[in-house]
């Protein structure tokens, strides 16, 4: 994206709205951890998580967030998956350099560890996929919900014939 991060809504509140532009009122809010989780067929990892054992925890804590603040859709399923899988990478990796930051390359010499390049990777491609998803504040602030529509289907706007302009 070109240019500056938009100021989340949250914030514009906060310090004052200086530039008197709309704000976004239908901003999701992502709700706080509860000790409760609430229970979807979406909520639960898919089975390409199952090696993933991060992956799956990390499904397991934004999924239910995103799904209540109406930040996600099925059809958003494969970023997401993409997110885990990245997130377990850079977990994994990051271990595997806490242990040894520096090893021996075959030659003899101390190198860096090699699974430090496998995070650094894996962890920009999460910076990529968080604001995809609406997961950072100022790309939440680009975010509008406007709620499933008046019979209760989320898509009932598409069911509506298309005019015809081609008198």
């Amino acid at each position: 994206m070109r240019g500056r991060k938009p100021t989340p809504t949250s914030r514009k509140v906060l310090e004052g709205n200086p530039g008197k532009r709309a704000l976004n009122d239908r901003e999701p809010q992502p709700d706080a951890p509860s000790a409760t989780p609430v229970s979807a067929p979406f909520d639960t990892p898919p089975a390409e998580l199952l090696d993933y054992p991060h992956g799956a925890a990390e499904w397991t804590r934004i999924a239910p967030m995103m799904r209540r603040a109406r930040q996600i859709t099925e059809a958003d399923r494969s970023a997401l998956l993409a997110l885990c899988i990245e997130w377990d990478r850079y977990l994994s990796a990051m271990a595997k350099v806490k242990k040894n930051m520096v090893v021996k390359a075959p030659s003899g010499y101390p190198m860096t560890n090699p699974y430090l390049s496998i995070a650094t990777r894996a962890l920009a491609s999460c910076q990529k996929l968080w604001p995809e998803l609406g997961l950072t504040p100022s790309s939440r602030s680009r975010v509008r919900t406007d709620g499933p529509g008046p019979d209760g289907d989320a898509f009932s706007e598409f069911d509506e014939q298309p005019v015809d302009v081609t008198h």
